[in-house]
């Protein structure tokens, strides 16, 4: 019974660390598993994760929104062109603005529906891109905005920019992992 005891009370001993491991190994290192786990998935490595996750939401929202943009206006502005409107940003830069906007928008969202995303975040994102159209247009018609500089406006300075501050401030939602997105205010 003796040894029994003896043998049962060296098993729930703290383990050691071997001479060979050494003293900082036994000090960086912790033995339990739970102890390691709990240093993987610490409050900075959870918030590098989220960042991450977030990052890799924002790049693949432009890169859907961008080749989806591009695929979809090289077929209006193709088809324009045939009908007899070659230069459609020249000739009604209004239609133009707008057809971006919807170009930008509509590929994002078919995206967002396929990942899983609610509504509501699908069309924040994609009223975001709209909501940017529509103020260019009335930035032209009020002469702040020039016909030249307004699809140079839309597609390089606000389309992605616009996108990251309406992701960033659903930081939760985008920094989670893709399966079955649910949004964490409505939930």
């Amino acid at each position: 019974m003796l040894a029994l005891s003896a043998r049962h009370s060296r098993r729930h001993q703290e383990p050691s660390c071997q001479p060979e491991e050494g003293i900082m190994r036994s000090l960086l290192i912790p033995h339990r598993p739970h102890e390691r786990a709990a240093i993987r998935h610490g409050p900075v490595a959870g918030f590098l994760q989220s960042v991450g996750r977030f990052a890799l939401h924002l790049f693949e929202m432009c890169m859907v929104m961008c080749v989806g943009a591009i695929l979809l206006s090289v077929l209006f502005f193709g088809a324009a062109a045939m009908l007899g409107y070659t230069d459609l940003p020249q000739q009604a830069p209004e239609l133009a603005v707008l057809v971006i906007a919807i170009n930008l928008s509509l590929p994002m969202a078919v995206w967002m529906r396929f990942m899983g995303m609610e509504w509501r975040p699908t069309l924040e994102m994609s009223g975001s891109t709209m909501v940017a159209g529509l103020l260019l247009i009335a930035a032209y018609w009020l002469d702040i905005v020039a016909k030249s500089s307004l699809m140079e406006l839309q597609t390089g300075l606000l389309a992605c920019p616009l996108m990251f501050a309406v992701m960033l401030f659903r930081f939760r939602l985008y920094s989670t992992s893709h399966p079955r997105h649910h949004d964490p205010a409505t939930a």
